[in-house]
């Protein structure tokens, strides 16, 4: 069995021994635990946001950059390609952590593949697939403008079951460029998680691969919050391969889009702000990819939905 957090420290090695180069600072915390300032306090990059995201797949996804023109400008995109969704996505990129109460502004949410260890509070997430991992190494990502304490250090590693030594945390701020890059390159997961609630099984999954627009950067959380959500539900096309009935591709196709949502049409941060600033108490209709492609290996046909909205992400971008 593939051990995501054992991929996933391939990559955080990498991060080690090139920190300097990528423009991240690396710590150790008073209990052992390794944290590394990817976007906070470091700067970051490109190399730096390529690497979080691949980390936070659980090693088990290739990250590339391509261009995406909007309103005659030229932004970039990020492109990621998976061949296997369910331990990539589910079981490791999705923020299903909470780490924090509800209703916290700025609240962090972990993702990655150390929530597969979890034995304490493993997040409802794990409902859709019989997966987990066993490693002796943690890897968990946070989006936090927060250092990482050293409390917070210790509950992670109790729950996984590891030693706040083997302990590896990646960590940069909605305002960061690796924030920016690595939420666009959630627009697989953002897809699947979509598909399950919809009634898919996700036991029929076979590969994915998506791309998004990566927002321009400002120095400001909240704003940040607003332009990388929207980069998904607005900027995103998500393409996924599946083993399934045509009648059910058919009939989900249409659901799993943002545009089937309310409160599509609406920038971001005005929905976050109506939901008490909880990522939680939005609409999971509005977690949704711009676009989507499910094709059915067993017919061979192509379902799709949605659109790109170059209208909203030009005002979300450049209003």
């Amino acid at each position: 069995m593939v051990s995501v957090n054992r991929e996933a420290m391939k990559t955080v090695r990498v991060v080690l021994d090139e920190a300097d180069a990528l423009g991240v600072s690396v710590d150790r915390l008073g209990n052992g635990t390794t944290v590394i300032d990817m976007g906070l306090e470091a700067k970051g990059g490109w190399r730096a946001a390529q690497l979080y995201t691949v980390a936070s797949l659980g090693g088990l996804g290739i990250v590339s950059y391509e261009p995406f023109e909007l309103a005659g400008r030229m932004l970039a995109a990020v492109r990621v390609m998976i061949d296997h969704p369910i331990e990539a996505c589910v079981a490791s990129q999705i923020a299903g952590w909470r780490l924090q109460a509800p209703g916290t502004e700025h609240a962090a949410i972990l993702a990655g593949p150390g929530r597969a260890l979890n034995r304490d509070s493993l997040d409802h997430y794990f409902e859709w697939i019989d997966y987990r991992d066993d490693h002796h190494e943690s890897v968990v990502a946070i989006q936090t403008s927060e250092p990482i304490p050293e409390a917070m250090a210790d509950m992670i590693a109790s729950a996984c079951r590891v030693a706040p030594s083997d302990l590896y945390v990646l960590f940069a701020p909605n305002r960061s460029l690796v924030t920016a890059v690595q939420v666009a390159a959630r627009i697989v997961e953002q897809s699947i998680h979509r598909l399950a609630e919809e009634g898919m099984d996700l036991r029929g999954l076979r590969y994915a691969y998506g791309l998004g627009v990566v927002p321009p950067l400002v120095d400001d959380d909240l704003i940040s919050m607003g332009r990388i959500n929207d980069s998904l539900l607005y900027g995103g096309i998500s393409n996924v391969t599946v083993e399934a009935e045509d009648a059910q591709c058919a009939e989900i196709v249409d659901r799993v889009v943002s545009v089937a949502c309310e409160a599509y049409g609406r920038p971001f941060i005005e929905i976050y702000e109506d939901a008490g600033r909880d990522f939680y108490e939005i609409p999971i209709e509005l977690h949704s990819p711009a676009e989507i492609h499910l094709t059915n290996l067993a017919s061979g046909r192509t379902f799709s939905a949605g659109r790109i909205n170059y209208e909203v992400l030009t005002a979300s971008f450049f209003g």
